[in-house]
């Protein structure tokens, strides 16, 4: 279905100020943008009545099925986070699982995510798989692998096998959905994969044209140790002298890393996914964001886990990032607002492979979000509303969402979806699932 969407008023995210559109949307793309634009019989007209309009926001970093694990693990130490996480996904049969990526999945449609790079689950590839598809949200998929325990819970594959886990994924969800998912490589990241295998993995992700996804530097002590392992600065340092860092790596936390590795990253163009929701509730620690800013470096934002963050919502994610890197450098002009929206829409494209998205420009892909704003006390300034969303906004304040043309969200609800329905049956999921592992 084509759409033609009427009085939009699309945000500049260089200047913050607003100009009233017609947007025509044709095959999944923004085929006109102009003043005015006449309709016609075949193209279904929305007037956006002024609501504003963004490019979909994209998460890139995303562990859809910790949805069903959102307090659990609330106030726990790193160490016994990770065990205790590990215990509890072992008790996630396929229906849980499948109900579990696609909450999460809904969650990101309802606030305006319309694009994510999950960091999956070898066990549970295909119940991952039919929830992107039936959410129809645009997806870059790696599962993890690891091959160095770091503790008793860790996973254990041999280098063998984690590439034929990656293969398998590959071969089972690259360009599935009409091209809306897309697979990658995503080992977990040392110290719990070895140089050898970040190598072969890297090798792997090259050969298919596909993203390389890994955590780095998100904790002190496991950043201390590859330190002692390997004689470096740290893990990004180790990534350097293998040579797995490049543009199509993403490098998710990127929090204990040193100046130097800093300058590594730039050099060799890999992206960071500043993660802030979760780097504060777990206390992994504060991340030098500002400063890779203020180098050049295209720093993308994400959501991470649940379990984690507690959060899907990428506008709160990025208030709060911008509100951490201020606070920390003491600087009010770091992260400003303009920088923010383009951490949260263009540079996370471009992180995940596209050159076509995360703009609202003829010839791009369709991912548009309408918010509206007009009944909320927050935000009666009409000539601020690009910052002020970011500043006092939220993502219930997402009226319509369009993913690659179809939308998915109108009038704050889901299109696809019976929302009392999900609610209803994700809650009794998760109340069985807290049974039994004991969080009841």
């Amino acid at each position: 279905m084509d759409y033609l969407i009427k009085n939009a008023d699309v945000a500049d995210f260089d200047t913050l100020k607003t100009r009233t559109r017609d947007i025509l949307i044709s095959n999944g793309r923004f085929s006109k943008i102009a003043d005015h634009i006449e309709e016609s019989a075949d193209v279904t007209v929305i007037d956006a009545d002024h609501k504003l309009a963004m490019p979909g926001f994209v998460d890139a970093h995303t562990h859809m099925a910790q949805s069903f694990i959102k307090g659990p693990l609330d106030d726990v130490p790193i160490t016994e986070w990770l065990i205790r996480l590990f215990a509890i996904d072992a008790k996630m049969d396929s229906e849980i699982y499948y109900y579990a990526t696609l909450l999460g999945c809904l969650q990101s449609l309802r606030f305006g995510t319309t694009c994510i790079n999950e960091m999956g689950d070898l066990a549970r590839i295909d119940e991952q798989l039919r929830a992107f598809e039936d959410a129809g949200i645009r997806t870059t998929y790696g599962v993890s692998t690891t091959d160095v325990p770091e503790n008793d819970a860790t996973p254990i594959y041999s280098l063998e096998e984690s590439l034929r886990i990656h293969q398998k994924v590959y071969d089972r969800v690259h360009g599935k959905n009409n091209g809306l998912i897309k697979a990658s490589v995503a080992p977990a990241g040392l110290p719990a994969v070895s140089k050898k295998l970040a190598k072969a993995c890297k090798k792997f992700a090259d050969e298919h044209g596909i993203l390389y996804h890994t955590h780095l530097g998100e904790g002190k002590t496991e950043t201390e140790n590859v330190a002692k392992t390997y004689g470096l600065n740290g893990e990004g340092e180790a990534l350097y002298e293998i040579d797995v860092l490049d543009a199509n790596v993403l490098l998710a936390h990127s929090i204990w890393i040193s100046d130097k590795e800093i300058d590594l990253i730039k050099e060799k163009g890999a992206i960071p996914v500043y993660c802030p929701n979760t780097n504060l509730k777990i206390s992994d620690g504060i991340p030098k964001i500002a400063q890779m800013i203020e180098k050049g470096i295209d720093v993308c934002l994400g959501c991470d886990g649940e379990a984690s963050s507690s959060n899907r919502d990428m506008i709160r994610e990025a208030r709060i990032g911008a509100y951490l890197q201020k606070g920390a450098t003491l600087v009010p002009t770091v992260l400003d607002a303009s920088t923010v929206f383009k951490m949260m829409t263009i540079n996370g494209a471009k992180a995940l492979g596209y050159d076509d998205l995360g703009l609202i420009k003829e010839g791009y892909l369709a991912d548009l979000i309408l918010v509206d704003t007009s009944n909320e006390l927050s935000m009666t300034d009409i000539e601020h509303r690009v910052s002020n969303l970011l500043y006092c906004g939220d993502g219930h304040m997402v009226d319509t969402v369009f993913v690659n043309g179809e939308m998915k969200v109108k009038n704050k609800k889901l299109v696809d979806f019976d929302e009392k329905e999900i609610i209803a049956r994700c809650s009794e999921l998760i109340s069985r699932l807290n049974r039994e592992t004991g969080n009841a």
